[in-house]
């Protein structure tokens, strides 16, 4: 604890007693990360924290984002309104019933966060995530993309406002369409837990899930290796081709390649880290499971 100074202590809280927040269980979860971190007490002191070069950008950021949150400070007033306890789940999406159904299949992705004041800030978070979208759409008018189409709607306790891109006429079968229908930018509120994701139906999913239990430790990542070997195999084909783009193999080369890969990856159940302190120790664990012994 002697060795942390003031300016960091953002980052393990106070006497180091900050715990990373426990997480809503969902299906097919691929990664998740749980960490204490005061991201306001870190902009505050960005000063002390940072160069020059660093500050100048966080500075302009800063005063950029202010204005978005109708003159509020962004590091005190937005950022501070929210728990030092960040959550990170990123997810293999289903595109059994979707269509159009991306020609390279990404993962969801959302941050789960914890409101101090759930009845100021949600009509605050409403009304900047409807802007946001609304930009969205004039940048992507521009660029010649597809609209987002905003609905608000409730689940339960769980209230959701949710975008969706509007398929082009020549995309709304598709099987092989662009990158961005695999989001659906939506956020959800339920309590004191606010959702920011990447996709609606993982917005929807995070709001509604019940917590699994915390470790008490700083920081948890676990990584699950059979959702990543899913996610991959839903982008075999797509990699084969990256393979033979950047590798020059053939098509049989190619494949043996990416199947070797995923061959290997059958072997484990998945990996984790743990950094927690105590009083007087900093102590971080990594672990790697495998379905078979290593030999």
């Amino acid at each position: 604890q002697d060795w942390i100074p003031e300016q960091r202590q953002y980052y393990f809280g106070p006497a180091n007693s900050g715990l990373a927040p426990a997480l809503p269980e969902t299906k097919d979860t691929l990664l998740t990360l749980a960490a204490y971190r005061d991201v306001s007490a870190m902009w505050v002191r960005a000063g002390d924290l940072f160069n020059e070069q660093m500050n100048d950008k966080l500075a302009e950021a800063d005063a950029g984002l202010s204005t978005i949150f109708a003159g509020r400070d962004f590091g005190e007033e937005i950022l501070g309104s929210f728990a030092p306890e960040i959550g990170v789940v990123v997810v293999r999406q289903d595109f059994a019933d979707t269509k159009p159904t991306p020609a390279l299949r990404l993962p969801a992705f959302a941050m789960v966060l914890k409101l101090k004041d759930p009845e100021t800030m949600r009509g605050e978070l409403r009304r900047t995530f409807q802007s946001a979208i609304g930009f969205f759409n004039i940048v992507g008018a521009q660029n010649g993309n597809p609209q987002l189409e905003m609905d608000m709607q409730k689940v339960g306790e769980t209230d959701l406002i949710t975008s969706r891109y509007l398929p082009e006429k020549k995309d709304k079968d598709s099987t092989t369409a662009p990158i961005i229908y695999n989001f659906s930018p939506s956020v959800s509120f339920t309590g004191d837990r606010f959702v920011l994701a990447s996709t609606a139906q993982l917005a929807e999913k995070l709001g509604t899930a019940p917590l699994k239990e915390a470790t008490p430790v700083n920081t948890a990542v676990e990584l699950h290796a059979d959702v990543l070997r899913d996610a991959l195999m839903d982008n075999q084909e797509q990699l084969i081709t990256q393979n033979m783009l950047t590798e020059g193999h053939s098509r049989e080369e190619a494949e043996a390649a990416v199947g070797l890969l995923l061959e290997v990856m059958k072997n484990f159940k998945g990996a984790g880290l743990q950094l927690k302190a105590d009083k007087d120790r900093l102590n971080l664990q990594f672990h790697i499971d495998t379905n078979s012994p290593v030999r």
